[in-house]
């Protein structure tokens, strides 16, 4: 009996035993992990995005692979250019005048443009005078420069009087000088615009008084004549004028 109690407390413990070396393992013994090599001889577990930026070890080498629409091929690249791009690919436009607003163009170019109001042309230049510029006006320019000493008038007037007198100078001034006499006895009225001259009253506007040995010079001032009247008596004076 009591050889028979032993044999029955030895199997128990040896289920026990077989129990707790099923059903006790350690967690961690349940996965499965992955790793990949980094020599012949040493592997490094691999490592997912939770480990952060800036790993060393466990990192996995693999290929990029792309749809064919059939097979999966890999991708093509070198390391000088990084990943082939296949730009035919692209839609896109050589551009020209009257390149019309784009439609299906995603690309650039490097060419300026300008809208003429309805298409896009190129901006002409050369290598000579640089852009090109259509220079508009509302007066013409004129092809050569209009510069003082073109054409002259002069004239000494003694004969100024009650009545306007038009002094012509034969062409458009670009300057006009006059001159009144020191020995006047009294002021000249002067139109500038060369329309009959009129001494205004006192305190009023109107055509310019010029008092005795008085001199007036007008730059870019283009009229082709000017009128004189005297406030009183015959006086004198000297008028220029310049192109």
């Amino acid at each position: 009996m009591k050889t028979k109690k032993y044999l029955i407390l030895g199997i128990a413990s040896l289920i026990l035993v077989l129990v707790l070396a099923i059903f006790a393992r350690p967690t961690i013994t349940q996965i499965a992990g992955l790793a990949v090599a980094e020599t012949a001889t040493k592997w490094n577990n691999l490592k997912d995005a939770a480990a952060g930026d800036n790993l060393t070890t466990g990192i996995g080498a693999f290929s990029i692979y792309l749809y064919d629409g059939t097979n999966f091929d890999r991708a093509r690249g070198d390391i000088t250019y990084g990943l082939d791009t296949d730009v035919t690919r692209v839609p896109g436009s050589t551009p020209s005048d009257a390149y019309a607003n784009p439609t299906s163009h995603l690309g650039t170019w490097s060419l300026m443009g300008m809208f003429n109001g309805a298409t896009w042309d190129r901006v002409r230049g050369d290598t000579t005078n640089g852009l090109w510029a259509n220079i508009k006006a509302s007066v013409p320019i004129a092809t050569t420069p209009d510069y003082s000493g073109t054409q002259f008038y002069s004239v000494k007037r003694t004969n100024i009087g009650g009545a306007s007198v038009n002094i012509a100078f034969g062409f458009t001034s670009k300057k006009i000088v006059v001159e009144t006499a020191a020995a006047n006895t009294d002021e000249v009225c002067i139109d500038w615009l060369g329309g009959a001259a009129v001494c205004p009253a006192a305190d009023t506007a109107g055509d310019d008084r010029v008092g005795s040995g008085r001199t007036i010079t007008l730059d870019e001032y283009a009229v082709t004549s000017i009128s004189v009247i005297a406030a009183s008596g015959t006086q004198t004076i000297y008028v220029r004028a310049w192109r």
